[in-house]
């Protein structure tokens, strides 16, 4: 099912670039799954850390959900996965969210401290979980009937047809960027404003000699971005010129 083209939406998403560059071992270069399983695949991640850590998921998993705030887990001998337990649910993330506040809380009971990076990595949780519960509340009918409260082994026994449910641009958007990313490091962060403005973040390890790879990496990657981008925002130009010209009564 088509969602209508919201230029206005578009050309807002099109002010600043973001380039983040991330390093890792290994990578399987795969696209993003359809959105449902997408869905379980961030939950996964989420609560492969969390259960990483030492946060009794299970616990969490097994509350009521109306004593998730004031919940305290505990903390346990780590555990392999609950993947068995993860569904395509907003309550599913909303677990996750409030598991991920009290590790962060209560980090200072912990057996040992939990790094810095590592804490950066359960505000994502906190944030992204937050803002995939508010996505389900924009998922249309066809979806919640296909796909709300499977788990991954009854996913897999369900054909996804393509156009068989509907999504926003900017929700596939913003779910495509917490897939893509995960809880991956960010080692080096550049924002582009369509203002002139430049902001470049890097980890303080990365300073050192032996980074100059890395960064012309980073820069390379900034500049293909930027000529795309420029690319983009002279086709919503060009459109948003034909649409005012069509309303005037002007030529195409």
């Amino acid at each position: 099912m088509a969602q209508g083209f919201d230029l206005t939406a578009t050309a807002r998403r099109l002010l600043s670039l973001e380039v983040n560059t991330i390093v890792r071992n290994a990578m399987t270069a795969e696209p993003m799954p359809p959105v449902p399983h997408a869905l379980l695949d961030i939950a996964r991640d989420y609560a492969g850390l969390l259960c990483s850590l030492g946060v009794d998921m299970n616990r969490v998993f097994a509350a009521d959900p109306a004593t998730l705030p004031t919940l305290a887990p505990g903390w346990v001998t780590p555990i392999g996965s609950i993947s068995d337990r993860l569904t395509v649910a907003s309550e599913t993330f909303d677990r996750l969210r409030w598991a991920a506040k009290w590790a962060a809380s209560g980090a200072a009971a912990r057996p040992t401290p939990i790094p810095p990076p590592t804490r950066v990595l359960l505000d994502r949780i906190i944030n992204n979980a937050d803002a995939i519960k508010d996505i389900f509340q924009r998922f249309d009918a066809s979806f919640n009937t296909a796909f709300l409260g499977k788990t991954r082994a009854q996913l897999l026994e369900t054909p996804i047809k393509a156009g068989s449910y509907s999504v926003t641009p900017d929700d596939l958007i913003l779910l495509q960027k917490m897939w893509d990313i995960g809880l991956e490091e960010i080692v080096a962060q550049t924002v582009v404003h369509v203002t002139g403005d430049v902001t470049t973040r890097v980890q303080a390890a990365l300073r050192g000699a032996g980074s100059e790879t890395l960064f012309a990496i980073h820069r390379q990657s900034i500049d293909i971005s930027v000529a795309r981008w420029k690319d983009l925002l002279a086709a919503v130009s060009e459109i948003a010129g034909t649409a005012i010209r069509a309303v005037l009564g002007g030529k195409p």
